[in-house]
């Protein structure tokens, strides 16, 4: 990689740069080109095109070659200028932890509409929300970025994703005393570290839910860099559900309520493991047209 024309401005740089990340097939050249130079000036992506020929510093340059490098090996974005993007909120993103997808935000939107339904009916009262497997806290996060009176318990095996969530909610205290939502972290897995006699009013969870042969196909960002753990749902990719269902029912009020995050193609295995305490209410498609969300509900 050389980058040796004497002047570099922001246009330039960024006109190479997206030529670089094609042949190095990335997904987003341009998108990519662009987070790693804002960060690099520390400004903003609109800011850039504000600034187009302006040059950049000796430091600047050697700092940017670095990063590019970098992505060009297949390093995420995410990890390499520490946030993403995800609903509104901006996250601070480490090493180890499980990048958000859009695809999430679907989950997100669907436990908005559960939630507030819910609110709905039970005026005044505070809606108990278990989140399995929080990683950055994305996802309690965003629902108290848009909702009030929550109490979530979000759990993570991860001392990584449970710092780097602690870090996250620390980051956004404004989306709670005002609004009164509460966030408790636990570090545990799955259901383990529970009191056996605490039910919740909504059970949600982006799982892992890759199966395990499957995860070595993936692109090289997500299958080398990105954590296992947080991707590998066995033979079939439904680990996780089978042992959800199986102890679920301790934990769901009688009239509880799940939502699940799903593989693309993983509907109608998921739907002959359901137990027969849950009926599958809904399933709800993302972006792409593809099941994406399981909401059930207890059965009474």
């Amino acid at each position: 990689m050389a980058l040796t024309q004497e002047v570099w401005t922001i246009r330039s740089i960024l006109e190479w740069t997206h030529q670089y990340f094609q042949k190095k097939n990335i997904t987003s050249p341009r998108l990519d080109a662009e987070l790693l130079l804002a960060f690099v000036c520390q400004c903003s992506r609109m800011e850039l095109y504000l600034t187009y020929d302006k040059p950049l510093s000796a430091e600047e340059k050697t700092h940017y070659r670095m990063l590019i490098k970098k992505r060009g090996e297949g390093v995420p974005v995410a990890y390499l200028i520490g946030e993403k993007g995800f609903w509104t909120l901006n996250l601070f993103i480490e090493e180890g932890v499980l990048i958000p997808r859009p695809d999430t935000e679907t989950l997100v939107e669907k436990a908005c509409d559960v939630i507030q339904a819910w609110q709905d009916i039970h005026q005044d009262q505070t809606c108990t929300i278990l989140e399995v497997g929080t990683g950055t806290a994305a996802i309690p996060l965003a629902l108290c970025s848009s909702l009030k009176n929550l109490l979530i318990i979000s759990t993570d095996i991860s001392n990584t994703a449970t710092k780097n969530a602690a870090k996250n909610i620390k980051h956004h205290q404004h989306l709670f005393s005002s609004r009164s939502n509460q966030i408790y972290l636990i570090r545990g897995d799955r259901f383990e570290m529970l009191q056996a006699t605490t039910e919740f009013d909504i059970i949600l969870s982006n799982p892992p839910y890759i199966p395990t042969q499957e995860i070595a196909q993936l692109q090289r960002e997500i299958s080398y860099y990105e954590p296992r753990l947080a991707l590998d749902g066995g033979a079939d990719g439904l680990n996780f559900y089978r042992y959800f269902f199986q102890h679920s029912i301790h934990y769901l009020k009688p009239d509880g309520q799940m939502l699940l995050e799903i593989g693309h193609n993983q509907l109608p295995m998921l739907q002959k493991i359901i137990p027969d305490f849950l009926k599958l209410d809904e399933v709800v498609q993302d972006l792409q047209s593809h099941p994406r969300v399981c909401h059930l509900k207890r059965c009474t």
